[in-house]
């Protein structure tokens, strides 16, 4: 099994130790949904951000930890993630645990958005990390939490088992699939509902259908090699790209993703639950009532406000938070406290220190292998061959 690298001496100055709040970034896409539709305004109020022009766009995402974002507090107000990571990597992700970039430079791990569908994303795969190697990249290994469907939406994660292996294990044959459309039709397509969770790992072909919004956490890449997109056309009115001779030499047809089994954890905070763990993040969901005092455990810490409001106190400094944004704790914080106002829900996420905070404790809470498979799942496949 391959874990993520750590680089032992990341050059990097100052100290970033105040929890901070990122403004959100709007990205269009053809299956979003229009920029006043009931699902974003649920999460975005401020609605003057995302029209341009005088019409409403269509969001298909919303970032909310990317490199532009811009930091919406404190004494880095202004500034772009991009800029606060590249000065400040050790105190921002924790000294001995700064993920090693192919580039050599500090980058921020975790990409969070939200996806917001009225029609069908393309039947896609994501590289591992390394076919992205290459490219100057991680490779993508992502996980989505549903936050609200409509009646009849589906998404798919992998191939169907009656899937003909004559095709998966012939590269020629899967290009056709690809090629014809006819690799829809092989996917695990799957009824949705809110509140689940599905690991996608890289190398696993996957697709969302409409009529669902979710929040996406992902190894922070952005290559995605589309198989087949229903021969529609981009928001410029031309033909999207494909990449299908890329994307067949990173696809794994045995790929362990889909639903998972959420395992329950007892702390005495309220309702938690670890939704996905990976060498790259570990997702737990939390409902609270009362205020919990935490520590970072010299890692970057990320919460993500679903449902109500929050103060998160640190270093001397506090940060409201609603639904709909996120909070960076950085690994220099130390203790922190989350003082919710009312019952309201978080997703918290990190990169784990793998065996200490995910696969001991658990060993020791007697988890049985089936919910283990279910719920924790090992590094991306290996390498297939270079994506060009």
């Amino acid at each position: 099994m391959t874990y993520p690298a750590r680089d032992p001496h990341p050059e990097v100055a100052n100290t970033c130790d105040l929890p901070f709040r990122l403004e959100p970034q709007f990205v269009e896409r053809l299956w979003g949904a229009p920029a006043d539709s009931e699902e974003l305004v649920t999460f975005f109020t401020f609605k003057q951000s995302i029209t341009a022009g005088g019409h409403s766009r269509r969001i298909g995402e919303v970032w909310l930890t990317g490199n532009d974002n811009l930091i919406a507090n404190g004494p880095w107000t202004g500034k772009t993630l991009r800029e606060l990571t590249s000065t400040c990597g050790r105190s921002l992700f924790g000294a001995g645990s700064l993920l090693s970039h192919p580039t050599g430079q500090p980058v921020f791990p975790l990409l969070v958005k939200f996806l917001f569908t009225t029609d069908k994303l393309s039947v896609q795969v994501h590289p591992p990390d390394d076919a992205a190697r290459s490219l100057g990249s991680w490779g993508k290994t992502e996980m989505w939490y549903i936050l609200r469907v409509e009646p009849g939406s589906r998404l798919a994660v992998g191939f169907r088992e009656e899937a003909p292996r004559e095709i998966l294990n012939d590269a020629a044959k899967l290009r056709d699939a690809a090629t014809t459309g006819a690799i829809e039709q092989m996917l695990d397509w799957q009824e949705v509902r809110a509140g689940e969770a599905y690991f996608v790992p890289a190398g696993t072909v996957h697709a969302i259908g409409s009529g669902i919004t979710l929040c996406e956490i992902q190894q922070y890449s952005d290559i995605t090699y589309r198989l087949y997109d229903y021969n529609r056309a981009g928001l410029d009115g031309k033909p999207r790209a494909l990449h299908v001779d890329q994307a067949v030499k990173v696809i794994d047809p045995r790929s362990p993703g889909g639903r998972t089994v959420p395992h329950h954890l007892t702390d005495g905070s309220g309702p938690r639950h670890l939704l996905a763990a990976c060498p790259y993040f570990a997702t737990e969901r939390w409902e609270l009532r009362d205020a919990v005092q935490r520590s970072t455990a010299n890692h970057l810490e990320l919460w993500i406000v679903l449902q109500g409001s929050a103060v998160i106190q640190a270093a001397g400094a506090s940060q409201s938070v609603q639904a709909g944004q996120v909070v960076v704790i950085p690994a220099d914080a130390g203790s922190f406290l989350v003082q919710p106002h009312g019952m309201s829900v978080f997703l918290r996420t990190y990169p784990p220190d793998w065996e200490r905070e995910i696969m001991e404790p658990l060993r020791s809470s007697n988890i049985s292998p089936e919910q283990l498979r279910r719920t924790c799942y090992p590094s991306p496949v290996a390498d297939k061959g270079v994506a060009t």
